[in-house]
């Protein structure tokens, strides 16, 4: 009997454990999810922890950890993981803005409240489908109250204490709690408290540099500019080469010069009439690629003589007939920090259409992320099979991935900048002479 109960409790230890490590696996996916759309963040995110906490109802945050129900987490995971990433963006934040510091004249309830209205606003206007929660009549309503105005804690609260918001304390706590506040009442201790809130401020004063430092490089804004393309210049440059590398080998109905043997032919013509005595073989094996991505960064960090260029050397890739075998499906995307246009060309005759009427859009931030995330999703849905290859026009001016697809990506670049550093050691560069 004591040995069942010994392998009960061991097995239970075990099961415990494996769901914490699993949690901390969530938050450390969140993190780098996160990370991808604010790099900037990078002091904040390195400058707290985790720890399953059963005492904690769902996640909190004391400055130093973030806090969690083991149960909480899984199940809120599974059922919308987007709320779990804009959870921990929104302690994030309450941390950097130092929320957990509550002046002593105020009201606790209507000083978290107002603290959770201000990091969600922030978090709303950053527009982030990886954020995003079901539609909330309350928060919605708040949200078009505040309008485009970024309010701090403090002024959300006075407007909280004049009723401002017409809905009830109850109808405003269900629609933007996240976090467990308790865990601010930690930050007691008067050493501890200037310990914990020099660290905070130091930490602010390091994203606020380092965000103006990355501003131009990153974009979570979707641009709405369109322009009409002029004549489309000639390409700087012959991709065969650097496309060889990707083709695949297969028989293609051809007339096979390199295998007709003459002599034969000849000599059947010559002694009985019009009998040639080997026909021309009908297939010929060849190298070509069947599938490929051209992605052309349409931000507003790029010109439109900039993009113009980008559309001449995806005409040099695609008029070039020995680049693809006679069914191709090339897929051509305009991105900004969005997908703004993606065409699918599966023959010369339909590029040439298409290249008649191109129209830029874009003109907002600069993200690579979502012509990534496209094409798993196109690989997913089995429409992309055998990609080999994304090519990526841009200036280098933007957020790129963390990880390396399993498809080789080469950043192309028109001239020599200080902007291709930034590109990851997974991807080529290739510069246009």
């Amino acid at each position: 009997m004591k040995n069942m109960d010994m392998k009960n409790r061991n097995l239970n230890c075990n099961q415990t454990q494996y769901r914490t490590q699993l949690c901390q696996q969530i938050l450390a996916n969140c993190r780098n999810e996160l990370y991808s759309y604010f790099p900037y963040l990078d002091g904040a995110f390195a400058s707290v922890s985790y720890e399953a906490d059963p005492q904690v109802y769902a996640m909190g945050t004391d400055g130093n950890f973030f806090y969690y129900n083991v149960s909480f987490l899984m199940k809120q995971y599974v059922q919308n993981a987007s709320s779990v990433r804009r959870g921990y963006l929104h302690m994030l934040l309450h941390c950097l803005y130092l929320h957990l510091f509550l002046e002593k004249d105020l009201d606790r309830q209507k000083w978290n409240l107002a603290c959770d209205i201000a990091v969600e606003q922030i978090i709303e206007k950053e527009h982030l489908s990886a954020l995003c929660l079901p539609e909330n009549p309350v928060r919605e309503q708040v949200f078009r109250i505040l309008g485009d105005r970024s309010l701090a804690a403090q002024e959300i609260y006075k407007m909280l204490e004049t009723n401002a918001f017409s809905f009830t304390q109850e109808e405003l706590e269900a629609a933007f709690l996240f976090d467990d506040h308790s865990l601010w009442d930690a930050v007691t201790q008067e050493e501890h408290r200037a310990g914990l809130r020099k660290k905070w401020e130091k930490v602010l004063s390091y994203t606020g540099r380092n965000k103006n430092v990355q501003s131009r490089r990153r974009g979570t804004r979707k641009g709405t500019d369109q322009e009409a393309v002029d004549e489309i210049p000639k390409s700087r440059y012959d991709y065969r080469r650097f496309l060889k590398q990707f083709s695949v080998p297969r028989e293609e109905v051809e007339l096979d010069t390199e295998s007709f043997d003459y002599v034969f032919y000849c000599y059947g013509m010559e002694h009985y009439g019009n009998m040639p005595l080997i026909e021309p073989l009908e297939y010929k094996e060849v190298n070509r690629l069947e599938e490929l991505v051209i992605a052309i960064d349409t931000s507003s960090s790029c010109s439109k003589e900039v993009v113009q260029q980008f559309l001449a050397e995806t005409y040099e890739i695609l008029s070039q007939r020995e680049n693809f075998f006679r069914k191709m499906k090339v897929y051509i995307i305009q991105c900004d920090s969005f997908i703004q246009d993606v065409a699918i060309i599966h023959s010369e005759e339909e590029w040439k259409e298409y290249s008649k009427g191109i129209t830029i859009q874009g003109r907002g931030g600069t993200d690579f992320c979502p012509v990534f995330q496209y094409i798993e999703e196109q690989k997913k849905a089995k429409e992309i099979k055998r990609l080999k290859a994304l090519i990526y026009f841009t200036d280098g001016d933007g957020l790129y991935p963390q990880e390396k697809p399993d498809y080789e990506t080469a950043f192309v670049f028109l001239k020599k900048t200080d902007k291709m550093d930034l590109v990851p050691h997974w991807a080529t560069k290739l510069l246009i002479p």
